[in-house]
């Protein structure tokens, strides 16, 4: 064998180099090479430091010192970036040093043994590759101290190749042919509890006699054994041993068989590295790579392939299961009032409850965002389903006690069943989200099952989405104007501007139908903007027809409203139309003006400098709070028509709506009242001093040309209970 090379030090692995005195290389396997970049006639010969840098034959020298001081080896460890001398390899390596340091032994070289171990072969690697090349490397071990030694140094050589098998970290032990220990690592004897047991010359069971602790191991090693010399090669596998304190450790075992020339057995070579950490770090992994990483729940990758699993099961035996998608109510408003800190709290308090509420056969896991899924299998019925699907929305209903704030949080649910719904977990999803959908659109805290018609709904709806963006661009749109009264004076003093859509084939589209479908697009953007550029448009050719200034209300959606370009897509269009800010009044519902409170009220202040006048509508139906309501920027309180219409039958509405009154006069604002359909709700609406109102009392929404004619018709209006002029009638009716 020619200085430089060996066969097995040429594997796959690990690195070995081997130094002289001097630090002058005298071995460079292939490893090196790939690592380095650096050819074998390059480096023999070659210093250490000039290969690997000087802080390596600075701490080499260290180490040597140490070795002739102490009269045995030295064990050093470093870190190399490998990466600077080679493009192809930038990786950091583990760099342990094996230093012989007999200086009692005259005319002995003092050799120094680099092996070189990734510190991801055994993660990238298959762990039985990296164990079978440490087997070659020992193997050679003594073939490569031969090429720089004589007989007179086969002392030293031994003594060498003990302090190299003493010095790694890994389980190493060798056998004869007949299964009987001969060497022993002292890894192996310290861990196996051997240090005051004659092994030599025992084999497993003999052993195992000898040593409560080994003996639990003896029919894994004597089994493996056979099984190694019958393979005739390398063979591995993996072993968990339990220790006393309760603790485990994990070990990648590795026996490569050695034959003589004539195919007698040689010997035996074992080796086991320790992966206990590298399994525990990869089960970690595994973890996070299935699991929700705040609620600890199982995320959608992993609940997936639950459902799979739970499909095929209840395909062979004939079960019943069913898929619960769930959504938080309300989520976004928690985080946007209260902040995301509240908001994981929130999740994982909603979580911790979900899986109160199922069997532990179930699956609760957390698909993103504030959507949840359960999966419930072996049902009796679909009974079952809405028993669970009722007891988490009771329990996620319950008050949440949240960093000092007490959080109310409904939560909605849609429920699909296997097989009688659909037959693979796609078509399950989709229809849960369908049924999810219902229930949020029904007033969401309920549950729903499920329908076919809920497919065509979806089909509706795509339809209408595409049939809305034709009609963006097809003059199928038009804004009705409904009168606004002075309450007290009866004058008209403008108009409420709502959108109609007259569908050529479909005839009048309700905005109850249309808007929440722009809602969930981008059509919302596009559709804000026009009717804003049609009202402004409008109000200038009532200015230059030489109407009394009126102004014009227009509402914004949620969408439009946190849209950075309002503020910019409104000053353009008055600027453009040329009308007077004033006339143009921006009405946003209390849920709009309480989500992102800073930036609502930023927004609002804006609006307001421009001249614009602000409207909070529906006005008692959201969760404004008081002390928030005082430091917003507004005009105008619009009483929900909810509260005008039903007077007659709740008693308490007319407390309320007086309470909204004087709220709004105390803050400085007017009160409009929506919903005015009868001279008993107007006179009591007058008998509370509010200062607008609204209806189909006075008019229903109308064309604008109609809506002029109203305003000839009607100068001023006849709030005194005398019947209106019969011109009104008409136009009302």
């Amino acid at each position: 064998m020619e200085p430089g090379t060996s066969q097995h030090f040429n594997g796959h692995g690990p690195g070995v180099v081997l130094l002289d005195e001097g630090h002058r290389v005298l071995l460079w396997n292939d490893w090196m090479v790939r690592a380095t970049g650096i050819d074998p006639q390059t480096a023999l010969g070659s210093p250490i430091g000039a290969l690997l840098g000087q802080a390596m034959d600075i701490k080499l020298d260290e180490a040597i010192d140490e070795a002739i001081a102490c009269g045995r080896s030295s064990t050093l460890t470093a870190r190399l970036d490998l990466g600077g001398l080679s493009a192809e390899q930038s990786k950091l390596i583990s760099v342990q040093s094996v230093i012989s340091g007999a200086s009692s032994i005259d005319n002995v070289r003092r050799h120094c043994l680099i092996y070189v171990g990734m510190a991801e072969d055994t993660i990238d690697r298959q762990d039985a590759s990296a164990a079978p090349s440490l087997i070659g490397t020992l193997a050679e071990v003594a073939q490569a101290a031969e090429l720089y030694s004589s007989e007179k140094d086969l002392r030293a050589q031994n003594e060498w190749l003990s302090t190299l098998i003493d010095a790694l970290p890994d389980l190493i032990c060798f056998k004869d042919g007949n299964n009987r220990f001969l060497v022993a690592n002292s890894s192996f004897i310290e861990f196996f509890r051997l240090g005051k047991v004659d092994y030599v010359n025992h084999d497993s069971r003999e052993l195992g006699r000898l040593s409560s602790f080994y003996n639990q191991f003896v029919e894994t090693w004597t089994r493996s054994d056979e099984e190694a010399w019958a393979a005739a090669r390398s063979i591995s596998f993996e072993l968990t041993i339990s220790l006393r304190d309760g603790g485990e450790k994990i070990f990648d075992i590795a026996k490569l068989p050695l034959f003589n020339q004539d195919g007698n057995r040689r010997g035996l070579v074992v080796i086991a590295r320790d992966v206990t950490e590298r399994k525990m770090a990869a089960a970690r992994i595994h973890h996070l790579a299935h699991h929700d990483s705040l609620t600890g729940l199982p995320n959608r990758v992993l609940f997936q392939d639950r459902m799979r699993d739970a499909l095929a099961q209840a395909r062979r035996r004939g079960g019943m299961m069913a898929l619960l998608l769930l959504d938080l109510d309300k989520f976004k408003e928690v985080n946007d009032t209260l902040g995301h800190h509240v908001g994981d709290l929130l999740l994982r308090a909603v979580a911790k409850r979900l899986g109160r509420c199922v069997r532990e056969t179930d699956t609760v896991a957390r698909l993103g965002g504030d959507e949840f899924a359960v999966l419930l299998t072996n049902l009796a019925d679909a009974d079952g389903a809405s028993t669970v699907a009722e007891t988490i929305i009771r329990s996620v209903a319950e008050p949440y006690g949240l960093d000092d704030n007490e959080v109310v949080c409904g939560i909605s649910v849609g429920i699909t069943i296997f097989p009688d719904d659909s037959q693979d977990a796609q078509s399950l999803l989709k229809n849960a989200d369908l049924a999810l959908y219902r229930s949020k659109n029904d007033g969401r805290g309920r549950y729903h099952f499920y329908v076919a018609e809920m497919d065509n709904e979806v089909q509706s709806r795509k339809a209408i989405e595409r049939d809305l963006r034709h009609a963006l661009v097809s003059d199928q749109l038009a804004l009705y104007y409904q009168p606004l009264i002075d309450i007290q004076s009866g004058r008209t003093i403008g108009a409420e501007a709502l959108i109609r859509w007259f569908h050529p084939q479909r005839g009048s589209i309700p905005p109850s139908l249309f808007i929440p479908v722009a809602e969930r697009s981008e059509l919302i953007f596009r559709l804000g903007r026009w009717v804003l550029q049609r009202a402004c448009s409008q109000v200038r050719e009532w200015n230059e027809a030489g109407l009394p200034q009126l102004q014009v209300s227009v509402n914004l959606s949620p969408a439009q409203f946190r849209h950075p370009d309002l503020l910019e897509t409104i000053h353009t269009i008055v600027e453009q139309t040329g009308i007077d800010p004033r006339q143009l009044q921006l009405e946003i519902t209390e849920t709009i003006a309480m989500t992102n409170f800073e930036y609502s009220v930023e927004v609002l202040r804006e609006l307001r400098k421009k001249g614009h006048t602000i409207a909070i509508d529906d006005f008692g139906t959201g969760y404004s709070s008081l002390s928030y309501l005082r430091h917003f920027p507004v005009d105008k309180l619009k009483i929900d028509r909810s509260f005008v219409v039903d007077l007659d039958l709740h008693p308490g509405n007319d407390a309320i709506v007086r309470a909204i009154v004087n709220l709004g006069h105390g803050i400085g604002a007017k009160v409009n009242v929506e919903g005015v359909e009868t001279q008993e709700q107007l006179t009591f609406m007058r008998g509370l001093d509010c200062d607008e109102c609204q209806g189909f009392f006075f008019s229903r929404p109308l064309p604008a040309a109609d809506y002029v004619g109203l305003l000839a018709a009607t100068k001023p209006w006849d709030l005194t209970g005398v019947p209106l002029a019969a011109a009104s009638r008409r136009l009302r009716g």
